[in-house]
């Protein structure tokens, strides 16, 4: 099987029971990953200082 980056020959690795591709040539790494993120809510300065001021 070769890289879908790059083409060269893809390794298979194993770990304890599982095992994956990776090219050593481009450092692709065949693992499902999932790059989504709940957005993060940003306390204002002005919220900050009303909450420190409640206290």
């Amino acid at each position: 099987m070769n890289c879908p980056r790059c083409s060269d020959p893809l390794r298979t690795y194993s770990f304890r029971g599982h095992q994956t591709n990776g090219c050593e040539t481009c450092g692709f790494v065949g693992v499902a990953v999932n790059h989504e993120s709940e957005p993060v809510e940003i306390e204002s300065w002005q919220d900050a200082l009303d909450r420190f001021k409640e206290a």
